[in-house]
């Protein structure tokens, strides 16, 4: 976990939205919790249709947003 912490997320489509400030673990996959500049909280499963790439020499992750995964 200590890796994934700060990672930047970036969407396929090139938006950021912000960086990995905790984890939550629930059994299954664990649920990157990210706070964004405007308030809101994005949870993001670790699941293969959703994250695409984790890059630690960039410290980055890039993600698919699928259908449902943000709030709105």
């Amino acid at each position: 976990h200590h890796q994934i912490l700060g990672l930047r997320v970036v969407t396929d489509k090139g938006e950021e939205l912000g960086r990995i400030a905790s984890i939550l673990e629930t059994g299954s996959t664990d649920v990157y919790v990210i706070p964004s500049a405007n308030g809101k909280e994005y949870l993001i499963p670790n699941i293969l249709p959703v994250v695409k790439e984790i890059n630690l020499e960039t410290r980055e992750m890039r993600i698919h947003l699928i259908d449902g995964l943000l709030p709105d």
